[in-house]
């Protein structure tokens, strides 16, 4: 039997993934997140395949192949760069799901992205690092707790009870605090075991915000009124609400 040999290196299948792209549904999205928690952290090669692995092979099943050749003929028809290696490209996809280059490059490429997205309130978990090795240990909790701003996904506040719970103390209708508004126990917890799968995914590329994480997510769960972890989370989500306040 002719086996079909993998026809794209690992630069050439990034180099198209970043060239072409793809549109994710919020089903996709979802299934990505545990790549986006790698690429948060900027782990290594072995960790993202390790992790992509098993999110290629699920989506294959949801025509990942057939949306990516789409993509590629598409983007092909107007770029010479692309239509160049639309051949290699069509061999890799047929390697199958453990064995496209490519397949997982559009994964990893669309992980890195919605990453970036969530890194905006703090801009770059790199420059975090560098910030906590460049401050004594006395100061690296302050500097470490904004990460929870990050914590959307996680924490998994519809945004209509939130824009409620603003505009509730807005008004003077409720708790000066909407943080307390919004927050349970679960949700609280949920950010926490977040920044932990962080730490755990970031012990080699980012070993001191690993570490402060550590100890920041470990400690008890305070009441809700005085989480600071908590409050971090929900200053970061004010702060995506799209829409002006009048």
């Amino acid at each position: 039997m002719r086996t079909v040999t993998c026809m794209l290196s690992d630069d050439t299948a990034r180099d198209l993934a970043t060239c072409v792209g793809l549109e994710w549904s919020d089903a996709d999205v979802e299934s990505l997140a545990p790549l986006v928690d790698a690429a948060f952290v900027w782990a290594e090669d072995e960790q993202l395949a390790r992790i992509a692995a098993p999110i290629v092979e699920s989506m294959w099943q949801n025509e990942l192949r057939e949306d990516i050749e789409r993509a590629l003929e598409t983007s092909a028809a107007r770029s010479p760069h692309v239509r160049k290696r639309l051949r290699a490209a069509r061999k890799d996809l047929a390697a199958g799901p453990r064995r496209s280059r490519l397949a997982r490059a559009f994964l990893e490429q669309a992980a890195f992205e919605l990453a970036f997205a969530e890194q905006e309130p703090v801009h770059c978990i790199l420059c975090v690092e560098e910030l906590l090795r460049a401050n004594p240990p006395s100061e690296r909790r302050a500097l470490v707790l904004r990460l929870a701003r990050c914590a959307s996904r996680a924490a998994a506040v519809p945004q209509a009870e939130l824009r409620a719970a603003v505009a509730g103390a807005a008004l003077g209708k409720g708790p000066e605090d909407s943080a307390a508004v919004v927050a349970t126990d679960a949700r609280r917890r949920a950010v926490r075991q977040w920044l932990l799968r962080l730490a755990d995914l970031g012990s080699r590329s980012v070993p001191t915000v690993a570490a402060e994480l550590r100890v920041l997510a470990a400690d008890p769960l305070p009441p809700a009124d005085q989480d600071l972890v908590w409050r971090e989370t929900v200053a970061g989500l004010v702060a995506q609400l799209v829409e002006p306040w009048n």
